[in-house]
C-alpha cells in the first residue's frame, strides 16, 4: 500500500484496513504544522512507513540501543524518514493497551511535528524537551497538565528518554504555558536558535511552574 503526496509518502507493507484514514489526516492537517514552522513545504519528502513490530524493533534499536515499551512513532531526519507501528502491534507489544484509530492519528501528527521540526532546527537531547512538549500539543494529544513542583527540570532536559515516569506530561505542561504566554516570534527564535533557549530556558520552566501553583491555588 503506498501513497504519494506533496510532502509525504505514506507507505505499508502490509495490508491495513486504516491506511487511508492516515493519508487524509495528514493532507488534512500537515498545511497547520508546516506554517507553524515557517515552512511552504518541505525541502525533501519524508517517507511515513507503517510497519511491524519485528521491524519496529529493530528501528529502536538502532536508535536508542534498546526497545522501550511506550515508543510506538519514531522519526529520523537524517533519513527523512518516519515510523510508525501498526495499531495491531501496539496492542500486543506496547504499553498501549488500548490504543485506538484516533490516538494512532494523533501520534503520527505527532512525528509530523518533529518531522518538521528537523528542517528548522538540529535535535539536541537537552532540547528534546521542548521538541516533545511541541509535538504533543500541535498533535492535540491534550495531556493532563501537570504540577511542576514534582518536575526535576535538570533530569528532563538532560536525560528525557530515560526520565521515566511523566516526562511527556511535564514536556506537554511547560510547552503548552510557552505556548499560550509568548508570540510566535519569541517561540520560533526558541526552536531555532539553541543558544537562546539554553539562555532562557530554566526562566521559563519557573514561569510555567509559578503558573501551574497559581492555577492550583484559585481552584482552592
Amino acid at each position: 500500500m503506498k501513497k504519494i503526496l506533496n510532502n509525504f509518502t505514506i507507505e505499508s507493507a502490509t495490508t491495513i484496513s486504516y491506511f487511508d484514514d492516515i493519508v487524509n489526516f495528514v493532507l488534512k492537517n500537515e498545511k497547520d504544522i508546516l506554517d507553524f514552522f515557517k515552512l511552504e513545504k518541505l525541502p525533501q519528502k519524508f517517507n511515513i512507513i507503517i510497519m511491524n513490530y519485528d521491524d519496529f524493533k529493530d528501528v529502536q534499536i538502532k536508535a536508542y540501543g534498546k526497545v522501550i515499551d511506550y515508543v510506538r512513532g519514531i522519526t529520523n531526519g537524517s533519513t527523512n524518514t518516519i515510523m510508525i507501528l501498526t495499531i495491531e502491534d501496539q496492542l500486543k507489544y506496547t504499553t498501549h493497551k488500548n490504543a485506538t484509530l484516533d490516538d494512532t492519528l494523533k501520534m503520527i501528527l505527532h512525528e509530523v511535528v518533529h518531522a518538521c521540526n528537523s528542517v528548522v532546527s538540529k535535535f539536541y537531547y537537552q532540547t528534546a524537551w521542548l521538541q516533545e512538549g511541541l509535538a504533543t500539543n500541535l498533535a492535540n494529544q491534550n495531556y493532563f497538565l501537570m504540577d511542576l513542583s514534582e518536575c526535576d527540570f535538570e533530569l528532563l532536559k538532560n536525560d528525557f528518554i530515560n526520565y521515566g515516569k511523566n516526562n511527556y506530561a511535564f514536556a506537554y505542561t511547560i510547552v503548552n504555558f510557552i505556548l499560550n504566554n509568548y508570540d510566535k516570534e519569541i517561540v520560533y527564535k526558541l526552536i531555532t536558535d539553541t543558544n537562546y533557549l539554553k539562555d532562557n530556558d530554566n526562566r521559563l520552566f519557573e514561569e510555567a511552574k509559578q503558573h501551574m501553583l497559581n492555577e492550583k491555588l484559585s481552584k482552592r
